[in-house]
């Protein structure tokens, strides 16, 4: 069982905060919550019982508890669960990161 992350996530003047649990081998579960001022604004669960017959069950979670709050902390930063979502760039044009998103780019890729 993975302990799990928090990461504290500033977008457009807001403070959200981002939470993945491991649920442990007897209720294989992750679940991901994305708080803002206490409240609930998002809770995905997703079962990971199809690799607890792997040798390396352990890493795999790992891995995907990492790519679960990745992608919570994305799609926040995309206005997603905000109700703010922003202009998408066109197919094959790189849309250019605020500096607010450019450090959440780091942190989502260097920790988490």
């Amino acid at each position: 069982m993975h302990s799990g992350f928090n990461t504290n996530v500033p977008y457009k003047g807001k403070m959200y905060h981002v939470q993945t649990e491991d649920g442990g081998a007897r209720n294989p579960v992750l679940t991901t919550l994305l708080y803002h001022k206490g409240e609930i604004l998002l809770s995905e669960k997703i079962s990971y019982a199809d690799v607890l017959v792997d040798d390396d069950w352990k890493e795999k979670v790992l891995e995907r508890m990492k790519d679960q709050h990745r992608g919570i902390i994305k799609d926040l930063m995309a206005g997603k669960h905000t109700g703010e979502a922003q202009d998408a760039a066109a197919p094959g044009e790189q849309k250019e990161l605020t500096l607010e998103e450019t450090i959440i780019e780091y942190i989502i890729g260097a920790g988490a």
